[in-house]
């Protein structure tokens, strides 16, 4: 939950009360009798997130250190615990007080709960700040949300690339938000107050498919009783997004290259040539590279259309954003379906963070309306689940056919698996496996290092926007 928290306490019963209550859920707990010393500790070490003060401690403090705490970090959680006067807890409030526990101990869990909400929060105000940082696009990009850096590289490089009138080839798996990203593409251009027209290649016979795309002349075939106007025409100077172009035909890929290499057309059953102004933008969730290689799909046109390429990572391997994208969901299907004020419980929070969503983004935007939609509660728990996301699947190994050890060597092995399994599911991110472990990150270093593993190998690739995309 957090990387370090700072406690103020002299309750040696309190001290162990917080120990107990962090310790699976904190990297490193500090606990100082010396509340003076806050300003001198949150400067030394950034990590602190969170500040527990007891009252008692307040009235040795210097004047506004509350204020003093929030002037050095704005973004610290600072809560009070003990009993205060009403005027006084307001006083602080107005300082920076975030929240007050008049008796943490009553209800422990509460506090922690608490703490994580707040967390959350900050950490969502944070993205926002940095992605208008990095973002000159603003409000056009929040709807592809993620603050890892796998999403805020993607986010970068598609903000370089929106002001380029080229091609772009978009790959990732199916459900990860192609068009989401595209349409972002297309609000940061210089064309995108023109038309943005997405087209589902797949699937779709060829001679409708053409028609679709570029028109068809009165006459051209049976049905055709007037002269239509394709995609390419309507488009105008906008932007045409070519959605799942690996499951187009040969015949079709050969009239596709024509229209990227010299930017004409002709309808079905016409002769004039007509010219296009639209920029294109592909999206597959194949790997074109191995279809160039198997004749399936034609070189010339995978190079055409892989001028800028752009891989969006599947959500199992960015589990960091899938409590922001969580949010949004709730927030977004709670306005929807006019049930305002749901939320989710911690631990159905948790249950949803471990599970690896396969069908990616789509999936768990259709189980957070499907939650908002159907629950009679303001507080969604893990029961609400259905079956499949209550019981997740932490992929422990069992080994099988290994001849009888003595127990030290045996313990030795299944450790190992164990920590290659758990940074496997964490994709190397240490923060993410000692959450899944339920232990600090200290004691996982410890293990990680006993074992002599090189965490690196388990990071994911990052992409060389270079060369061909791997999908």
């Amino acid at each position: 939950m957090l990387d370090s928290i700072l406690i103020i306490e002299d309750n040696p019963a309190v001290k162990d009360l917080y120990i107990n209550l962090f310790q699976n859920d904190c990297a490193n707990i500090s606990i100082q009798n010396d509340i003076n010393r806050i300003p001198e500790l949150i400067t030394e070490n950034p990590e602190i997130e969170c500040v527990l003060l007891n009252s008692n401690s307040l009235q040795n403090a210097r004047d506004s250190i509350v204020s003093h705490i929030k002037a050095i970090r704005s973004d610290i959680i600072i809560i009070v615990t003990g009993p205060l006067p009403t005027d006084t807890l307001i006083q602080y409030i107005k300082f920076g007080v975030d929240d007050y526990f008049d008796n943490p101990a009553a209800n422990p869990e509460e506090l922690r709960n608490t703490i994580h909400s707040l967390h959350q929060r900050k950490e969502n105000e944070r993205a926002v700040v940095y992605h208008k940082e990095i973002n000159p696009l603003g409000r056009e990009t929040g709807s592809f949300l993620g603050n890892s850096a796998a999403v805020l590289d993607l986010k970068k490089l598609a903000i370089k690339a929106a002001p380029i009138d080229a091609t772009i080839l978009i790959t990732g798996e199916t459900g990860t938000g192609k068009e989401v990203l595209a349409r972002m593409i297309h609000a940061g251009s210089p064309v995108k107050y023109h038309e943005f027209i997405a087209v589902h290649c797949g699937g779709i016979p060829d001679t409708l498919l053409e028609s679709a795309l570029f028109g068809h002349e009165k006459g051209a075939f049976t049905g055709a009783c007037k002269e239509h106007k394709g995609y390419f025409e309507i488009a105008g100077q906008g932007t045409i997004f070519l959605d799942e172009i690996g499951d187009t035909s040969p015949a079709m890929q050969i009239k596709l290259l024509r229209i990227l290499q010299d930017k004409t057309f002709r309808r079905v059953g016409g002769n004039d040539t007509l010219k296009s102004g639209a920029r294109v933008i592909a999206a597959t969730h194949r790997n074109l590279l191995k279809m160039v290689e198997k004749n399936k799909f034609r070189r010339d046109l995978y190079y055409r259309l892989n001028v800028i390429s752009l891989h969006i990572p599947p959500l199992r391997e960015r589990p960091e954003d899938i409590q922001l994208l969580i949010r949004h969901f709730v927030q977004l299907y709670s306005k929807k379906h006019n049930h305002l004020g749901v939320y989710l419980k911690p631990e159905t929070i948790e249950l949803l963070t471990r599970y690896t969503w396969p069908g990616n983004v789509r999936e768990l935007e259709h189980v957070i309306e499907r939650l908002v939609a159907l629950t009679d509660t303001d507080w969604i728990g893990p029961t609400e689940l259905p079956q499949e996301y209550s019981t997740v699947n932490h992929r422990h190994i069992i080994t099988e056919n290994v001849p009888p050890l003595p127990y030290p060597e045996a313990k030795k092995l299944f450790e190992l698996n164990y920590l290659d399994q758990l940074l496997q599911s964490a994709g190397g991110n240490m923060t993410r496996a000692a959450e899944i472990a339920k232990m600090p990150r200290q004691n996982l270093y410890l293990k990680i290092n006993k074992h002599k593993i090189d965490t690196r190998i388990y990071s994911p690739i990052k992409p060389d926007t270079d060369t061909p995309i791997k999908v």
